[in-house]
């Protein structure tokens, strides 16, 4: 696998792992409770780790 397959691959997955925290964020929102609120800070903090590894690029 050459290197600009494995960055399309990481992007794509990026993407898609994106669309998965905003949903979850959503869907917890909707829930009212502890469940709801787990489900949305799950979410968070997967957003607040694709920031993390985004950045770690340009240290």
């Amino acid at each position: 696998m050459n290197e600009r397959t494995k960055s399309v691959l990481k992007t794509v997955l990026a993407a898609i792992f994106f669309i998965i925290c905003v949903a979850l964020v959503v869907l917890g929102q909707k829930n009212v409770g502890p469940q709801g609120l787990l489900v949305m800070l799950l979410g968070l903090a997967g957003l607040i780790l694709l920031l993390y590894l985004y950045n770690r690029q340009f240290k």
